[in-house]
């Protein structure tokens, strides 16, 4: 009898263990909101005109010699950043007139800073980027009034890709994350196809960032306490979108396989409504800028 008792024991224990290393993990879901979230569709961009709207966008000036790299080879030249066939094309490629301008290789940038901005809501945006050696295509947000030199004035990159990754980074700066990037993890790699076309997008309530590739979820970043340092993203932003060439973290550029080029095919704005109530601010400063901003690596 207890030679059975201990045998029932014995397989009620297998059984068990069985069925627990037997049931499939169920993925931790990120987190969301506080309150009831809704989107509202307020305007799209479909490049569907001959050139910019020069009510909406700036194309980025950079600087040669001074700045973070992002901007070392930034130009305002028209044939890098132009509206065709519905899309934007900005374009990296080899500079061919050296006396006008004597970086070796130029690309293309544009931004809404002075024009519009906004605090909370979504932005989507349909791109296409081209994998090259060298090449930092990147879609993000600075502040438009900031609280102090970077990253305490606080950054959302939607989406960077460097080289020819399978995957785009998707991060936010600030003075916390520069001595703490793993409290919360600041940074997440989203996976895609990057030399296809996919939709990003960026989600930013009070309290919570959510990044979406082709509308799922790939990565968040949640508010704890309320000091600037953690938390800068209280404050309107603008948009910059560009082809950046070159610099420390995706090295060399191999200028023998340009040009290359990331294309937008549009750009959708959404109000942020929590619980019934409209909680976005969209504004235009009123004032364009082509000076690119103090930020960025």
């Amino acid at each position: 009898m207890r030679n059975s008792m201990t045998m029932l024991l014995v397989f009620a224990v297998l059984a068990l263990a069985n069925a627990l290393f037997a049931a499939p993990r169920q993925k931790s879901a990120l987190p969301r909101a506080n309150g009831s979230v809704k989107w509202e569709l307020k305007y799209t961009e479909n490049f569907d005109g001959k050139d910019l709207q020069p009510r909406l966008w700036n194309r980025i000036a950079g600087t040669a010699d001074s700045g973070p790299d992002w901007q070392r080879n930034i130009s305002p030249r028209t044939d890098l950043s132009e509206v065709r066939n519905g899309e934007l094309i900005l374009k990296g490629v080899r500079n061919d007139d050296p006396s006008s301008d004597p970086r070796r290789v130029l690309a293309g940038g544009v931004m809404t800073r002075g024009l519009f901005c906004m605090k909370y809501g979504k932005i989507e945006i349909r791109a296409k980027l081209k994998g090259q050696k060298g090449a930092w295509p990147a879609i993000w947000m600075m502040p438009q009034y900031p609280v102090g030199s970077w990253p305490a004035c606080g950054e959302i990159d939607i989406l960077e890709r460097l080289n020819f990754d399978g995957f785009i980074y998707q991060t936010v700066h600030s003075e916390w994350t520069k001595g703490h990037p793993g409290d919360p993890p600041n940074m997440g790699k989203g996976t895609a196809k990057p030399d296809s076309w996919n939709v990003y997008s960026i989600e930013w309530t009070p309290d919570l960032l959510v990044w979406r590739i082709n509308g799922k979820a790939t990565h968040s970043y949640r508010r704890i306490g309320d000091s600037h340092e953690r938390w800068p993203w209280d404050t309107p932003f603008y948009l910059i979108i560009d082809m950046q060439l070159g610099g420390r973290w995706v090295g060399p550029v191999d200028e023998s396989t340009l040009p290359t080029e990331m294309r937008i095919d549009w750009v959708k704005f959404y109000t942020l409504i929590i619980d019934g109530k409209r909680v976005s601010e969209f504004t235009k400063p009123g004032r364009g800028s082509s000076k690119p901003p103090k930020g960025g690596r």
